[in-house]
Parts: structure tokens; sequence; C-alpha cells
């Protein structure tokens, strides 16, 4: 039985031989811990500083290279994909580094480095509105419906050297963000329009959902089994937002692109990091499949889960971030087994980490991690 078969039976809640593994991100550390080199493959600063000095294409060279051998060395079923820098040429004004870890550029916009994820971070927002214009929804249209082809490049490289054998996931859709970015300024400015002004942010509802078509369509010619959300709603103490905010405002969206999605031939799931009980429904409603990044610190207790939504939802998760960044490999062990023994029963369960493994997070973890399911989480045992 091969990753996508594997995958395609745990959906339908039929038992594979075994349960399917793969990770939403392993980020570029433990990458070149396994390969052995440098990569830059989810290397968020050294790709930003690739594209600003004109060497784009040698940063998607190694994404592809390295990507695809993570896969065959960690034998993943799961193979999640994202768009990449579109090519062409460094940017007329590249920010300069002026400090340690800081960067400007002539027009005065700064990025600095965040040592959490190790990347580079606008810290400068655009300007922020409150109202748009029709020139603004104008502009907007023309950029979020203007999907420039070499920003597929690594989606299209891994779906066809893996498409047939492994279950490809486009990770890429894009629910919420086309409504809120017009709006500019910070994230609580975009979060305070979510209150004051809904119907300014409504009027970009039927953009986005052309957006995500778009990307659909592109993702399922190239054999993508799975369409993607990733938005997260929930911080540890329950949802950002209202969650009567999220019904009304954004899901008739999500609805759509996940009728889209299934249209083509693909299945909708959601990442949706941090305590959304909230809401859980109305994604099921919205008609998704599968749900990653089940954050037990956040109150999402995954026995609960399993229990109330195992039989709606494909529960992606077995070990938390947490456990890979300060855990023993004797925690590692004890919360592996205990989420093969709680989700195992009725299948529908894909083993991941409850977000991505995160830079600076220790691969020895990782890795014994996936030892212990191939091990154990063989199904007819």
């Amino acid at each position: 039985m091969n990753g996508r078969e594997r995958v395609l039976k745990t959906i339908r809640r039929e038992e594979p031989d075994r349960v399917p593994v793969g990770e939403w991100g392993i980020d570029h550390d433990h990458v070149s811990a396994i390969l052995g080199r440098h990569t830059y493959w989810r290397n968020r600063r050294d790709t930003t500083l690739a594209v600003w000095e004109g060497r784009r294409d040698e940063a998607v060279e190694s994404m592809k290279r390295d990507y695809a051998e993570l896969i065959e060395t960690l034998d993943y079923d799961v193979v999640p994909v994202n768009l990449v820098p579109p090519a062409g040429p460094p940017p007329e004004d590249p920010p300069r580094e002026v400090a340690p870890g800081v960067w400007r550029n002539r027009a005065g916009v700064t990025w600095q480095y965040s040592a959490s994820n190790d990347s580079i971070m606008r810290v400068t927002p655009p300007p922020a509105r409150e109202r748009l214009t029709d020139d603004d929804i104008a502009a907007a249209r023309d950029k979020w419906l203007s999907i420039d082809e070499s920003t597929f490049e690594v989606v299209d490289y891994i779906a066809e050297r893996f498409a047939d054998t492994r279950a490809v996931v486009f990770r890429a859709l894009e629910g919420q963000e086309p409504m809120l970015a017009p709006f500019g300024g910070d994230e609580a400015h975009r979060l305070m329009m979510t209150a004051l002004a809904p119907g300014e942010i409504a009027k970009m509802a039927d953009i986005a959902v052309e957006r995500n078509r778009q990307l659909c369509e592109r993702a399922a010619a190239k054999g993508v089994l799975i369409a993607m959300q990733g938005i997260d709603y929930g911080s540890t103490h329950g949802c950002i937002m209202s969650p009567e905010t999220i019904r009304t405002l954004f899901m008739p969206v999500h609805r759509q692109i996940a009728e889209d999605a299934k249209a083509l031939g693909m299945h909708a799931f959601f990442h949706c990091c941090g305590g959304i009980w909230d809401i859980l429904d109305d994604w099921v409603a919205a008609g998704y499949e599968g749900y990653q990044s089940i954050q037990g610190t956040a109150g999402m207790d995954l026995a609960r889960v399993k229990a109330e939504y195992g039989d709606k939802l494909v529960l992606w998760a077995g070990v938390q971030c947490e456990t890979l960044v300060e855990g023993t490999l004797e925690e590692v062990e004890e919360e592996v087994l205990q989420s093969l023994r709680t989700c195992m029963p009725g299948s529908g369960f894909i083993f991941g980490s409850t977000n991505s493994v995160q830079f600076g997070a220790k691969t020895e973890n990782y890795l014994r991690a996936l030892e212990l399911v191939r091990r154990h989480g063989v199904y007819g045992n």
C-alpha cells in the first residue's frame, strides 16, 4: 500500500496497513540535520536574503531537491507543499542591513530578525485603511487574481514526483488573507476591523473565493489530493475574534472554497491553532474533512476531539510541539503511544506534530516519535 492509498483509506475511515505520517511543516534546522547539508527548505531567513540579493532561483532549487530527498528519507505519506517567491529580478529597492538583525530600504520600511522562528519580519506596517474605495477594490482584484506561474515551481516539482504514490497537500489556500490585507496596518488593526467594519471586509469575499478557486484549479491539475486552509483563529484562551464574526464573515468563504476543492476531486482540510471548540462545528458544516494543529496546550484535548469529532474529521496530530522542544525521549514515547491508543481506533488518524516541527525543537525527539509510529502504528496487530 502506498502513501496515497493509505491516506485515502484513512479519510474513508477504513483501516490502512499503518498510520499515515506527514508534517504540515518541518523547519530547516531539522532538514539540515537529517540530510547533512544547508537547505533553503523552510529556511525563512536565508530565503528572504536570497530573494533580496537576486538568488531566488538558487533557493528554490534547494527547496525542490532537499524536500524531495527528505520525503523519501522519512517516507512521508502526506506531503504538503506551498507557493514560493516569484521568479524575476531582485527588488529595485532592496533592504540593507543597518544594524545587527535590522534591515531598511530607502523608503524607510524596516524588517527585523525574529529568533523564535528564524525569520526576517517586516515591522513597518503598510498604511492602515478603514474603508475601501472602488479603486482599492480594483487594485486588490488585480493583485490577488494575477497568479504568477513561477510561484508554483515547488508544487509542480513535488506533485510530478509524488502525486501518484503519496498524498500531496496544497497548503496555500488563503480564505481570510485577501479579505483583510487591503486594510493594511498591523494585526491589531485588522482584528479591530472585523468588529468595526465587517461590511467593508465582506466587499472582498468574492475576490477571496475567486483567488482560491484559481489556486485549487491549478493544484488539482497536478494531481494534488488535499487542499488545505492555514488560518489561526484561536489563541491559548479561545477564538481571537468572536465566533459569530468568524461564522458570518469568513465561514461562507471557507465553505465555497471547500465546495470548489471537492468539485475538482480534492479533499478539504484545515490547519487552525489555538482553542477553537466554539467553531469546530462550523468547519465541519463548511465541508472540511481534516483538522491539523490540534493544540492540547490551548485546551484542545486530543481524546475529547477524537470522541466528539473522530467520525467527522480526520485528526492530524500525535505529538505536541512543546514536547518536541522541551521534552525528554521518555516523554515523547509516552505521548506518542497514548496518541496512537487514542486515535487509531476507527481509523481517521494521520500522525504528525500538532503544528509543525518548529525551529529549535530537538531533532532526536522527532525522529524518536517517527520510530515509535512505524513500530506501533500498525493496524491488525
